[in-house]
């Protein structure tokens, strides 16, 4: 909690008396050497992403909304200190931030991401709030146009994943075999107490890339396997997904909901500072409901005017079947949007 200060404002150009002036140089000498201490014994980053765009959303048969949306922005602390011995200790705080009304996200200051690791030849340990590294390696790997984000980003992928309270350990590289296992505890007495499991690789080699993702949650799990292929100005890349007992609308738990597939493909073709994005997913009947397929399309267009920036402009439909409900929240009925954005990364 923040407080006032009870001491008094020096009006400017008014003199300050010695004792004052002492402790202010004391002051001013303390904060340069506890910088100093820092730098040489660790280092903070602060970064983010800042992603808004003018968008024209249309539900089935409902009026036509125009305005502007936040596309997943973000703000982040991440620090490190080196230990000696190849051994190093590190956080991380990432929290939401609204851009279109400047709110910080229902999730918390620092609901993104809130951990803290250690790191050395075993690998590295991570203790906090996070999100799943199965998505990181499947999933967010197929959507580029947009890092998955906003009214474009995949709704058909079963998020099968509980962040919080969360303790993993990603091992040690072998060449270019990245692997993660973690689990969220479930900090209650129920029994069986229910807890959820992340398991995450990548592999690397020359122009492919290849990805496994597994969770479980409860009754709910789900696989996913991922390849991306670069060839020139091409990249392509898709994702299969098989989940069970998981509402993909509402993101959560549902034993009845059954078995459900989603493919996703994706293509973006890259010449000097253009990228034109193509995206597909098709997701099957869930537990074999009749009429509860949906299709997802997206077109876009990037313009990079560097590293930080870009601009953008894309279109995205998700067509459902009569049962199916994806981010319209009505059975059967259609969602399109139109969008015009920018983004900058900090």
């Amino acid at each position: 909690m923040h407080t006032k200060s009870s001491a008094s404002i020096t009006r400017p150009g008014a003199s300050v008396n010695p004792p004052t002036a002492w402790r202010l140089a004391l002051t001013g000498l303390a904060s340069l050497s506890a910088a100093a201490a820092q730098a040489q014994a660790g280092s903070l980053q602060i970064y983010g992403r800042i992603n808004a765009s003018i968008e024209r959303v249309k539900i089935g048969d409902q009026p036509a909304v125009f305005g502007l949306r936040d596309n997943d922005s973000l703000f982040g602390l991440r620090g490190e200190e080196d230990l000696g011995g190849n051994l190093r200790a590190g956080f991380v705080l990432e929290g939401g931030v609204a851009v279109d009304t400047g709110a910080i996200s229902s999730n918390g200051f620092f609901g993104r991401k809130s951990e803290v690791n250690l790191s050395g030849r075993f690998g590295m340990l991570r203790l906090g709030t996070m999100i799943s590294e199965a998505y990181y390696a499947t999933a967010d790997r197929v959507n580029p146009h947009n890092y998955d984000t906003g009214a474009s980003a995949d709704a058909l992928y079963a998020y099968v994943s509980n962040g919080k309270n969360h303790v993993s350990w990603r091992l040690p590289r072998w060449r270019q075999l990245t692997v993660e296992i973690g689990a969220s505890l479930p900090e209650k007495a129920a029994s069986p107490p229910k807890n959820a499991w992340d398991l995450a690789a990548q592999y690397d080699v020359g122009d492919w890339s290849l990805g496994l993702g597994y969770d479980q949650w409860g009754p709910s799990r789900q696989a996913t396997l991922r390849a991306n292929y670069t060839i020139g100005a091409w990249t392509f890349g898709g994702y299969h997904q098989h989940s069970r007992n998981w509402d993909t609308v509402l993101y959560a738990v549902d034993p009845t909901r059954g078995s459900h597939r989603t493919t996703r493909v994706a293509a973006m073709y890259t010449t000097g500072a253009n990228e034109l994005h193509v995206n597909v997913g098709r997701a099957s009947a869930a537990n074999h409901l009749s009429e509860s397929q949906a299709l997802q399309w997206t077109l876009a267009y990037n313009y990079n005017f560097s590293q930080r920036t870009k601009v953008y402009t894309l279109y995205t439909r998700i067509h459902n079947d009569a049962q199916a409900s994806y981010r319209s929240g009505e059975p059967g009925v259609s969602f399109h949007s139109f969008a015009v954005g920018i983004r900058q990364f900090f």
